[in-house]
């Protein structure tokens, strides 16, 4: 009876010498497997930046190889950049990726002087084009006087405007700038703006207007590239009107209403993929001469938001 216990007892303890040691198996397979998983993301995540970064350089020097006369938008609203010197509307899409080893990018070019800039808009100009997004006239007088605020260098608001002490009086209270914006989405941090006013909302609300705007510009609309509502709340509707003619029969190379035909903003978003991680830089650049680019903005992790199309 003894021996019997004692092998009862024997085979109890091998069993929980089993579970153990298959415990520290499963642990040690595990602890394995994030490392591996940890250093092919990592040499993924590395693979994606310096593809993205590859984007980065060939669009800077699809840049300086325009002629900056020679920049207009096709049909399907893509920015050309003709360095041939001659428009040629009928051209074929511009090869804007490629592969770098194991990783892939992709990028794109926006022309930024064919935005309205939030830093000089006027009243009326802004009116126009938070108007055109969907804002309430009751909206409208407590967002311009508020952006106006927000970027003039007093504390002194406006009637329908706000300063410091409103910005303090929030939940979560933050100081008012009185300064340029940096970015068009700093206008988030503005009384009044809301988020569907620059991206949109699903139910057809408001429509996205952070493609006419930018914080980054020459301050003078280029004719070529912009689209309705910026002409419109640029010059007015019948000038947009015969600016829009103008470009139909072919790029508009001479100045004209105020307007430029040459830009020297750019915006450059170049996405790199290795395996299943995707890394977005974002750029804004601007062309000083024929073999010089100052980078004015860089974010090396963007995050696009995108605008709802209704």
């Amino acid at each position: 009876m003894r021996k019997s216990n004692q092998k009862g007892a024997a085979l109890i303890l091998v069993l929980w010498v089993v579970v153990l040691l298959t415990a520290i198996v499963t642990e040690f397979v595990f602890f394995m497997r994030t490392e591996a998983n940890i250093a092919r993301n990592f040499k993924e995540e590395t693979e994606a930046y310096y593809a993205a970064l590859s984007g980065i350089e060939l669009a800077k020097e699809e840049i300086l190889s325009a002629k900056a006369q020679q920049i207009y938008l096709k049909e399907n609203g893509e920015l050309i950049l003709d360095e041939k010197g001659e428009p040629a509307f009928g051209e074929k899409r511009p090869e804007r990726k490629g592969a770098l080893g194991n990783s892939v990018y992709s990028y794109v070019i926006i022309d930024e002087d064919r935005k309205i800039n939030i830093n000089a808009a006027t009243p009326e100009q802004l009116r126009h084009i938070f108007k055109n997004s969907g804002a309430e006239d009751s909206e409208l007088d407590t967002i311009i006087d508020s952006i106006l605020d927000w970027r003039d260098p007093d504390n002194l608001h406006r009637l329908n405007g706000a300063e410091e002490d409103y910005y303090q009086s929030l939940p979560k209270p933050y100081s008012c700038k009185d300064g340029y914006f940096d970015t068009v989405e700093e206008l988030l941090m503005v009384k009044g703006v809301k988020p569907e006013m620059l991206f949109g909302s699903k139910d057809g609300a408001y429509r996205g207007i952070a493609e006419y705007l930018t914080a980054k510009s020459s301050h003078i609309i280029n004719i070529n590239t912009a689209d309705r509502v910026v002409l419109e709340a640029k010059f007015g509707t019948a000038v947009a009107e015969n600016i829009i003619m103008q470009r139909s029969a072919g790029t508009i190379l001479t100045p004209m209403a105020g307007g430029i035909v040459n830009s020297t903003y750019f915006t450059i978003v170049s996405t790199g993929s290795s395996g299943k991680i995707k890394r977005t830089i974002k750029a804004i650049v601007m062309k000083k001469n024929d073999t010089t680019l100052e980078t004015l903005y860089w974010n090396d992790n963007w995050l696009e938001k995108k605008i709802i199309k209704n």
